[in-house]
This record gives C-alpha cells, sequence and structure tokens, in this order.
C-alpha cells in the first residue's frame, strides 16, 4: 500500500542562522532526527492514499517544487529505514520498494544539540575528511542552486555551510551578500550572487560551472549527486523543452498545435499586474447568523407595600442606584414611635460627626508623624554613609557633617517622643466616638426591626427605575410602590439553529458593537420549531447595555483557529470550489479555502490544507482587467502592494 508517514511522531520546527528544520521524535524509539523545512513538507504528503506520482503532483502544486519520482523513491527508503512509515515498502500499485540503500543514508553534520539531519546527499568521505567532504557537498548544492536561478534554496545551503564552518569569512560574505538580496530572485540578482559565489570560491565554480553554463546532462539528476533533494525546474531546461515540444506539436497537427501549446505553457503570456496584501493568521470569532433578538435586565420587579398606611417618606427618586438595605420608603408611625425613630437617627448622625472630628485630628498628628520619621531615616542613612569615610579617611568627610546629621536625628527622636504624647487623647477620643457611633446604629437596627413593617427597604444593591406613590398617599398591602431593577447584568435572547454546543450553565462569549467578545454564561436553552432560543447572561460593569439597540449583541458560534480575514474581492469561486490567489516569487499560487464567515466587505477564511500561511501574499485586485478569475495558477504576476 502507499506509504504514510507516522502521526504520532513528535514534530516541532526549529531554526538556526536562517535555516529552518523540523525536529522529528520517535516515542517509540526515543530517537530523533531533523528533516529540512521541504523534506517535512514532502514527507506530510504521504498520507497512505496517495501514490507517489500523486505526491509529486501535490507537492509541485501546493509548494511549487519539483522532484524526480527515482528521488522521491530514495527519500521513502530513508523515511522507512529510519521507522517513520507505515507501509513504506510498497507503493499505490502494490510494488515493493527497493531495500534502503546504505550509501544514501548519509548524515548530515550533527547540530550544537547533538540531533542528526536525515538528508538525500552522497555519503561522506571517511575518517578526518568527512567536514571538508560535507562542506564541499553544500557548497557544490548551492552553486547548483544559484546557476538554476534558486536562491531560495541555495541561502538554505550557504547557511548550512556557514554553520559547519562558522569562522569561514568566505561563507560570512555569502551570508552578507544573501542578506541585501533578500528574497528577490530575478535574473539580476542570480547573476549578482553567482559572481560573489565564483570569486570567493574559485575552485568550485569552475567545478559546476561548465556543467551548468553548457546546460549538459539532466540538472535535476547533478543536484541530487550535490546533496539534497533534485530541483528539476531549471528556467533554461524548461525552455528547451518546451521549444522542442513546440516544434514537435508543428510538425505533428501543425498550426493548431503550437497555438495550443502556447497558451497551455504561456510561453508569450504577460505578467499580470496586481494588488496584493499581506494575511495574517489569527484566533478570529465565528458568529451565529442571527444576532440578539431582545435585551433585558437580570433582574427586575415592583418592591410593593409592606403593610397599609399612609406613605410618610419617600427617600428616593428614579435613577438613584442604593445599596442593599437602604430605606426606600417609610409609612406613617405613632407619634411616640416616629419620635423613637428620629431621635435614633439624630443620634446616629451626630455619633458619625464626632467620629470624622475625632478621625480628622488625629490624622493630623499622624502625618506629622511621617514627616518627622521622613527625616530621622534621612539622617540615619547619611550617618550609615559618612562613618566609614571618617573611619578610613576617605572623602574629606568633615565633623561638622556628622555632627550635623546626628544632631537632626536626636531632634527628630525628640519630636517623635513628644508625638507619641500628643497622639494619646485624639487616639482614645476616636475610640471612644467608634463605640458611641455603633451603640447608636444599634439602637436604630433595633428599633427599625420593630418597625419592619412600615419600612421599604432594597433587597439587593440595585436601580430605583420609578416611584409610584408620594409622600401623603395611602397605599394597601401589597400595592406597587417602587420598580427596582439589578443593572450588573443584562440577558440576552437568540434565536439559533441548533443549541447543541449550548447548555445551561456554559461558558460562552458575546460581543457588542463589533467589540472584542466577553465571557458570558448560558442562563436557558428552549426549543424552537426551527432550532432553540437561547438566554445568555452577560455582565453589565457600565449598566448601559440595555440602551443598546438589540441587533448590536452577535453571539459566538466558535473562534477559528488558525484563520484569515480578507477583503472580499481576493475570493474566486468557481465549479472547484473557493480559492484565493497567493504570489510567490512573482508567480501565482492557487490555495483553496472555506468560507467560515462572510459580509460585503470582508470573509473569515480557513485552509484546510494549511497551505495558506501566515504572512502569505494574497491578490486582492487585478489591475490590468479587474479580473482575478482569469489568473491562471503558476503564471507570472507583476505585484504592487498594498
Amino acid at each position: 500500500m502507499p506509504p504514510t508517514f507516522r502521526t504520532d511522531l513528535v514534530c516541532s520546527r526549529e531554526e538556526q542562522q536562517g535555516v529552518v528544520f523540523y525536529r522529528i521524535d520517535d516515542p517509540k524509539t526515543q530517537t530523533s532526527f531533523r528533516l529540512y523545512e521541504i523534506e517535512y513538507l514532502i514527507a506530510k504528503k504521504l498520507d497512505g492514499a496517495r501514490p507517489l506520482p500523486e505526491v509529486i503532483a501535490a507537492v509541485k502544486k501546493d509548494f511549487n517544487f519539483d522532484i524526480t519520482e527515482a528521488d522521491l523513491q530514495r527519500f521513502v527508503n530513508q523515511l522507512d529505514s529510519m521507522g517513520f512509515l507505515i507501509g513504506g515498502r510498497g507503493d499505490a500499485a502494490g510494488a515493493a520498494l527497493p531495500e534502503p540503500d546504505t550509501k544514501i543514508m548519509a548524515r548530515g553534520k550533527k547540530p550544537d544539540d547533538g540531533l542528526e539531519i536525515l538528508d538525500l546527499a552522497a555519503p561522506k568521505a571517511e575518517g578526518g575528511d568527512a567536514d571538508k567532504a560535507e562542506l564541499d557537498r553544500l557548497l557544490r548544492s548551492a552553486f547548483l542552486h544559484v546557476k538554476q536561478g534558486y536562491i531560495v534554496h541555495a541561502r538554505d545551503y550557504f547557511l548550512a555551510a556557514k554553520e559547519l564552518k562558522p569562522h569561514d569569512e568566505r561563507l560570512q560574505k555569502i551570508v552578507n551578500h544573501l542578506e541585501i538580496i533578500g528574497d528577490a530572485s530575478g535574473p539580476a540578482e542570480v547573476e549578482y550572487l553567482w559572481n560573489q559565489a565564483r570569486t570567493l570560491f574559485p575552485e568550485m565554480a569552475a567545478e559546476v560551472g561548465p556543467g551548468i553554463d553548457a546546460r549538459s546532462g539532466d540538472p535535476g539528476e547533478e543536484l541530487s549527486q550535490a546533496g539534497g533533494m533534485a530541483l528539476t525546474g531549471s528556467e533554461d531546461l524548461r525552455s528547451r523543452v518546451i521549444w522542442t515540444l513546440v516544434l514537435l506539436v508543428v510538425l505533428v497537427v501543425g498550426v493548431g498545435g503550437l497555438v495550443w501549446v502556447i497558451k497551455a505553457a504561456r510561453i508569450f503570456e504577460k505578467a499580470a499586474r496586481v494588488k496584493v496584501t499581506t494575511v495574517r493568521a489569527d484566533r478570529i470569532p465565528i458568529f451565529y447568523p442571527k444576532p440578539a433578538v431582545s435585551v433585558r435586565p437580570q433582574q427586575e420587579g415592583w418592591l410593593t407595600a409592606p403593610s397599609a398606611g399612609r406613605v410618610a417618606t419617600v427617600q428616593v427618586t428614579a435613577g438613584a442606584r442604593v445599596e442593599m438595605g437602604s430605606v426606600l420608603m417609610t409609612l406613617d408611625l405613632a407619634p411616640p414611635i416616629a419620635k423613637q425613630l428620629e431621635d435614633a437617627k439624630t443620634n446616629v448622625k451626630t455619633a458619625n460627626e464626632a467620629l470624622e472630628k475625632a478621625t480628622l485630628k488625629l490624622n493630623q498628628l499622624l502625618a506629622e508623624r511621617e514627616v518627622v520619621e521622613s527625616e530621622r531615616s534621612t539622617a540615619e542613612d547619611r550617618l550609615k554613609e559618612l562613618r566609614p569615610k571618617s573611619l578610613l579617611r576617605q572623602g574629606g568627610v568633615s565633623k561638622r557633617d556628622l555632627e550635623k546629621w546626628k544632631r537632626v536625628k536626636v531632634t527628630a527622636n525628640k519630636k517623635l517622643t513628644q508625638l507619641a504624647k500628643n497622639e494619646r487623647g485624639p487616639k482614645a477620643a476616636k475610640a471612644k466616638a467608634e463605640k458611641q457611633r455603633d451603640a447608636a446604629a444599634g439602637r436604630l437596627a433595633a428599633l427599625e426591626k420593630r418597625i419592619a413593617n412600615k419600612l421599604l427597604r432594597a433587597p439587593y444593591a440595585g436601580l430605583v427605575v420609578a416611584v409610584k406613590p408620594s409622600v401623603g398617599t395611602t397605599v394597601a398591602a401589597g400595592d406597587q410602590a417602587i420598580l427596582f431593577r439589578d443593572p450588573s447584568a443584562v440577558v440576552l435572547s437568540f434565536e439559533v439553529a441548533t443549541g447543541a454546543a449550548l447548555q445551561v450553565g456554559g461558558e460562552t462569549h458575546v460581543a457588542v458593537a463589533n467589540g472584542k467578545p466577553s465571557r458570558a454564561k448560558v442562563a436557558a436553552v428552549a426549543p424552537l420549531a426551527d432550532g432553540a432560543k437561547v438566554e445568555i447572561r452577560v455582565p453589565d460593569p457600565s449598566g448601559g447595555f440595555l440602551d443598546i439597540d438589540p441587533g448590536k449583541f452577535r453571539l459566538v458560534r466558535e473562534f477559528a483557529d488558525p484563520a484569515f480575514r480578507v477583503a472580499t474581492t481576493a475570493l474566486v469561486e468557481d465549479e472547484r470550489g473557493v480559492h484565493v490567489v497567493v504570489a510567490m516569487q512573482k508567480r501565482a499560487l492557487e490555495r483553496e479555502v472555506s468560507i467560515l464567515e462572510q459580509d460585503a466587505a470582508a470573509a473569515v477564511i480557513r485552509s484546510s490544507s494549511s497551505s495558506l500561511r501566515d504572512g502569505d501574499q494574497i491578490v486582492i485586485a487585478r489591475l490590468d482587467d479587474g479580473d482575478i478569475k482569469s489568473i491562471a495558477d503558476g503564471s507570472f504576476l507583476e505585484v504592487e502592494a498594498e
């Protein structure tokens, strides 16, 4: 059966001096190896469902990377010998793979952490020449990739050589040139890098130059012999193959075949002028389609008169916020009881005033104490600093300085002693005032408890919405008196297609007016004919949610991670599905995506195959004819950043 890359392997991305590796940890054998990034991406395509030819096609489509079937076969053999594959001894046709060639199973130089890098390279030289052979192999691969125009891949080999021989000044200069070039890979950059590399390593240029300049042999075969996977996408080789095909088609089918080949190979195609933008992977909320249908307070209701009688006082107005237990309304009391209540309130008020006065006087003395303590602390610090200098005769410290700070300290100590005496009276007065206040408050509470049926209290901290009775009106027991509301939270009602993911008491998220989603609780779920009605309790610290239109509240269905927010103009829909066009090295690459959410201006998309990555540049507009759909996969682009 086709080979399958083991899913239980632990794979992690690493980078050293610009070279990207993937560390592969095998939990069964407790061994670790490294793959170059492209090797890891190809290994992930070995899913057990596709034969090797289909894997090659997928690699070409997703990564714009050419690999021959023979090279892929050798790579599969290597992975299988490492134990990284399931069913690695056969392809889709059931043919057994040849046994791994021990000559191919060479290892790259161990990095600093001792892990080995799996490399499809020629064998190293034996004995003490191993490092030199490896360096020559890396340089040969780098030179060949430069000649073929693959600067990005050449950079990996130059950086690997730099890691192998970090103090080589020539390699450092090459790395500096690569930093100047950056991601550009046009003919001018290729020529510049080749000239610099040939100047620094003339012997290597002489070795690989003639073979490449004359375009003799198969470049893919030369690269495979030099180490690393074969890259068979040479521009010159492609041109020769295309023109050979053109000649054959002309001879066989005439002008019609020539026209077809020109269109298929895009030989004379003009680069499309496009505008691109950089996408960023993010954790994006996906909302249910419908906003909230209603918003109501978490708790609201009429407080009723506790008994029959005439209203004596109404102590709140609409809009007032009160604490739990506060008296909102009182009914008429018998004159003796009313006098006792008034006296009790007066006593509490007087006691509070006395306490405030005693507290103020004591606080003034405490503030003075803080100033004096600061002076004493400063004096002590200065004395600690000056005494060692005086003993060691350093710094020219005079006796006058020492005496000055000693006097400051002595003065501060005297002030603190006097303040301690001065504070005794205010401290005692404050303690007495607190005791009297507590006693007065206790007598008032006891009296109010006796007349509880004449007092209307707030059952919780809340907001007075409306007041019905006025002073002097008569009410019966149970009559509505004050409309009272708990403003700390609101309850939102949503209608969703299914409430399976929402359980009472569970946590969810709600966004207000396109803001950041905040946590909320599911208060209730009730079935509807076409879905479910869900009530969500949302904290409302500002108390302003009741004044917001319910249509501004959105309920989060899920968080997509990673996902991308793109302009709707970037989406291309056809019979195959939906895709976006990625601009990479001035070529167009199609990336299949799925739409999670969309409006007139933007859409949230996800790449099921993970082929769309953070930092990719996607086409959002075509500047010459305005139709992105006309951009074919692999066509040339003239890029303009947004």
